[in-house]
């Protein structure tokens, strides 16, 4: 609670009160606080706040109906209250605690006996783990013995079930039911709680079906409403259907609209049963990039609806696929002539899986070859995350996909093999988008069902292994083979596949095929046993360490939200220094402390190999370090205002070191501000507690990062450990060389508008500075680009101003303009708008704020002005002369190659991590 809020509270304590206001507290459990509230002299009902040692943790209207209320006379009985408070119980609040309850509105006391509760961490930890036939399946884990628990399950925050059980183990499984009225198939969010405990332990979003009908039994009606989007599938299918369509109206040649139809009616209606094969066209291409290589031995039915799928699913890598026939005797033996431009591999005599494979990757044209299982449906851009990681780094040498079951739950997230030689499918049973299974990282294997290798390395490393024949452990042996040539091999679980596991081979361990996955688990151990040997012991609490392998560190990082790199420069370096991070060989685990899920900002960081943490997973950035602290060496956290909140409990609760970046001095950023013009008093006296807290924030942690040594100098002179303190590196990446002097017209202003110093500075520019450009050269426009930008600001347009607005693309503001301009009155750090005119080899013209830490220098590499005359004669002059023009792109650039690179950038990183004691091998 803050002290204006405690202040208010006190206030209206000692107000005459001219309303009895009385109720009760009944009870505190699974995140709900239960009571009544009621004013004496009216029927009224009572907004209120819960307020625990001091702290406002839920609001409420006392507006439920309760008969024993009616029956005890308090009016008609409506007046009960069950207010959701935190999900998450901070750890802080633990032990004897004693909830209130005050008028939300005017403040005022209630009536009510205070309700005093010990409350304990029990221990008890949770995960909703799928939804399964009308029932949400929840894993609940202990410390100690369970003993007896009651759990509730709430649909949003309604209790509807309630399960008692007794048990002297320390991890279950349970079912709870959910009620008809909510299989209606819409996405739901579901919470469970365990009386006694004051948080919520497990949350998940599930939709469910009512109709739990086999599918077989009903395909006849897949094209009927209220069937089709019924399958765990729909949703990826109408995806594809979507993309196919798009292509479509782009006028993309080889997507044939009777074709896509065709094979959309393929998919949706099932495998199951099927004994009718409609013919469908595969995408014709000459030189394909990717061979696509499914083994089959009958079971046509599969294998069709596989290719089906791989049909439709939509990816920009062209592609082959290449059917290994294992001499079946059903429709397989005839898959050509169903399936257009199918490439087939036809053996002559029965070679079983493994060496069937290699058979038919001798037919492969491709510079990546991927093996699918025939028992597979794919989803769009499968393809393309497979091979785009493979691209992204030279030392990977094999991907594999995320698969999931067919009840859309999580089947494996790569794998890892324990020093006992035992395999293990991470995150088994799991929910598919929990943040643990949703990054790319190195692995032990990638399963065969659906996995990428280099053409080169695959004939390198010698194939599947013979030894291994008929099948089982091939997959595994392969990626062992691939480590030791030296590449790495890399889940990717935005390849997302789903495995209909035991239709091909069964399950059996004592029939058919499947037998020899007990024989060759055997062989592969034997072969293997160095290499695996110290790789750990099976278990749960270990996977959460042992899933990341060839980590040397395990950093931390905290900030207020998921960087947006194409809105605001500090987003931009947000990442570069995340990457930085990772180049020193150390995970990267990121909370944005809102827990918001930013979409394709947050899959771009998890395609990164970024581990980012989100709702509803997690329920709070203070869940998380209770959750996760302890594996971390260091924490890393940009800005003070949530450092601030943070590092006490980091400090008590673990060893790991505090890097502190501080983003910009936000206290010098507002003192420049408050002194610009007429002096502001109240903008000072802010500043200045501002600056109080940044400088507290500045000597609890054991490094501090700043962008610019003006910034460096400031927080030195104010704490006196000039050890601690670092300059951050800032990355920029090459960019394509851009149109020459001739080719360019206007100059051009960017900047993210939620930044008030960016605002300032267009208004500047619009009242200041271009109207006398326009007396004297009416021909130089202003082109203003920016995210977050506000309507208001197109009134700023004339004849010599354009507001253009969000850019999607840095090119056109940087390219297309022949200066870029920066007239920053105010503002702190460094500056990510020059540098990006920098790379871009876009001479600039600064203010002395916008110069500031950039290394740009007046009359070297810019020209930096204070007046709006001189404004006017600097954008002329370097606007008219391009021998001028092309001397500052060309020193620019010299600054950018030596200052500003990767490598350079690395290198500092190295040191500030090792100046807290957090070594890198790389």
């Amino acid at each position: 609670m803050t002290e204006e809020k405690k202040e208010q509270l006190l206030e209206h304590a000692s107000e005459e009160v001219t309303e009895t206001l009385r109720g009760s507290i009944d009870s505190f459990d699974t995140g709900t606080v239960k009571g009544w509230a009621v004013a004496n002299e009216n029927n009224r009902y009572i907004n209120l706040h819960v307020i625990c040692n001091e702290q406002v943790i839920g609001s409420g209207c006392a507006n439920i109906y309760r008969k024993d209320l009616e029956d005890a006379g308090i009016h008609s009985g409506q007046h009960a209250f069950e207010i959701t408070v935190m999900d998450s119980w901070p750890e802080f609040l633990y032990g004897e605690i004693e909830l209130t309850i005050v008028e939300a509105d005017t403040l005022q006391k209630i009536e009510a006996e205070p309700k005093k509760i010990l409350i304990e961490d029990n221990g008890v930890y949770g995960q909703i783990v799928r939804e399964e036939h009308g029932h949400i399946v929840t894993r609940l884990v202990s410390k100690k013995p369970l003993g007896e628990k009651t759990v509730e399950l709430f649909h949003e925050d309604k209790v509807i079930h309630r399960l008692v059980f007794n048990t002297d183990q320390t991890e279950i499984q349970i079912r709870q039911p959910i009620p008809l009225t909510l299989q209606d198939g819409q996405r739901k969010l579901f919470k469970v709680g365990v009386l006694g405990t004051p948080e919520i332990i497990a949350t998940g979003y599930f939709s469910v079906q009512c109709i739990q009908t086999p599918w077989l039994y009903l395909k006849d009606s897949y094209n009927k409403p209220g069937f089709l989007g019924m399958s765990k599938q729909a949703d990826s299918r109408y995806e594809s259907l979507q993309y196919q369509l798009d292509a479509l109206a782009k006028g993309d040649v080889s997507v044939n609209p009777a074709n896509i139809s065709a094979i959309h009616h393929v998919i949706v209606e099932g495998y199951e049963g099927r004994k009718t094969f409609p013919a469908f066209t595969l995408p014709e291409c000459q030189e394909p990039e990717v061979s696509i290589i499914v083994p089959a031995f009958n079971k046509f039915e599969l294998t069709y609806h596989c290719i089906a799928s791989i049909a439709l699913a939509y990816n920009k890598t062209k592609y082959e696929v290449i059917l290994a026939d294992d001499c079946s005797d059903d429709e397989t033996a005839i898959a050509e002539s169903i399936i257009g431009n199918l490439v087939v591999s036809r053996n002559t005599e029965n070679l079983r899986f493994l060496r069937s494979c290699n058979r038919a990757a001798e037919k492969a044209k491709g510079e990546f070859i991927i093996f699918l299982n025939n028992d597979t449906e794919v989803n769009s851009f499968w393809i393309d995350e497979l091979i785009n990681k493979m691209k992204s780094d030279p030392d990977i040498g094999m991907t594999g996909s995320k698969l999931l079951n067919l009840d859309g739950s999580l089947q494996e997230a790569g794998g890892l093999v324990w020093k006992t030689g035992e395999p293990w499918n991470v995150g088994r049973d799991s929910h598919p988008l929990a943040p643990e299974y949703n990054y790319a990282r190195e692995v032990d294997y990638l399963t065969g069902a659906a996995m990428c290798i280099q053409s080169n390395i695959w004939h390198g490393v010698g194939h599947f292994s013979e030894e291994l024949a008929p099948c089982y452990y091939e997959d595994t042996d392969l990626a062992f083979k691939v480590r030791e040539a030296g590449y790495k091999t890399v889940y990717v679980p935005h390849s997302v596949v789903t495995h209909f596991e035991g239709r091909s081979h069964g399950t059996d361990l004592n029939k058919g095929l499947k037998r020899y996955q007990v024989v060759n688990e055997e062989t592969f151990r034997k072969k293997w046993f160095k290499t695996y040997s110290n790789n750990g012991s099976p278990s749960l609490h270990n996977l959460r360490f042992d899933k990341d392998r060839n980590i040397d560190q395990r950093v931390l990082v905290i900030d207020y939200a998921s960087p947006m790199p194409n809105k605001d420069a500090g987003s931009y370096a947000a990442i570069q220094e995340m990457k930085l991070i990772q180049s020193l060989g150390f995970k990267v685990t990121f909370i944005p402390a809102n827990l918001a899920h930013f979409g394709k900002y947050t899959t771009d960081l998890q395609k990164m190999g970024v581990e980012v943490l989100y709702a509803p997973f997690y329920q709070s950035v203070a869940h998380v370090l209770e959750e996760r602290l302890d594996e971390m060496d260091a924490v890393y956290i940009t800005r003070y205002h949530i450092a601030q909140e943070y590092i006490p409990y980091i400090r008590e609760h673990s060893n790991a070191k505090i890097i502190f970046n501080n983003a910009d001095l936000h206290f010098l950023r507002e003192m420049r501000a408050a002194l610009k013009g007429a002096k502001d008093p109240k903008a000072l006296e802010k500043a200045l507690v501002t600056r109080s807290d940044e400088l507290a924030v500045c000597e609890k942690v054991d490094a501090i990062l700043c962008y610019n040594s003006t910034e460096h100098a400031v927080i030195t002179s104010h704490i006196l450990e000039a050890e601690k303190l670092h300059i951050t590196p800032w990355v920029l990446e090459e960019k394509a060389q851009g149109p020459s002097f001739d080719s360019r017209e206007g100059i051009a202003f960017l900047g993210g508008f939620n930044h008030t110093p960016n605002g300032d500075a267009v208004h500047y520019l619009a009242q200041e500075i271009m109207p006398l450009l326009l007396k004297i050269r009416p021909d130089i426009k202003l082109y203003v680009f920016g995210s977050n930008m506000p309507e208001k600001m197109k009134e700023l347009e004339t004849d010599n101003i354009k507001i253009v607005g969000f850019a999607e693309s840095l090119d056109s503001v940087y390219h297309d303009h022949r200066l870029f301009v920066a007239p920053l009155l105010s503002g702190a750090g460094i500056k990510g708008k020059v540098l990006e005119a920098m790379a871009y080899n876009s001479p600039t013209i600064l203010s002395e704020v916008a110069a500031e830490g950039t290394g740009l220098t007046h009359g070297i590499s810019t020209l930096i002005a204070n007046e709006p005359q001189e404004w006017v004669d600097a954008i002329i002059k370097l606007y008219d002369d391009p021998v001028l023009w092309t001397k500052f792109a060309e020193n620019s650039q010299t600054l950018v190659e030596a200052k500003y690179s990767f490598e350079h950038g690395k290198k500092v990183f190295k040191s500030i991590f090792e100046s807290v004691g957090v070594y890198s091998s790389k």
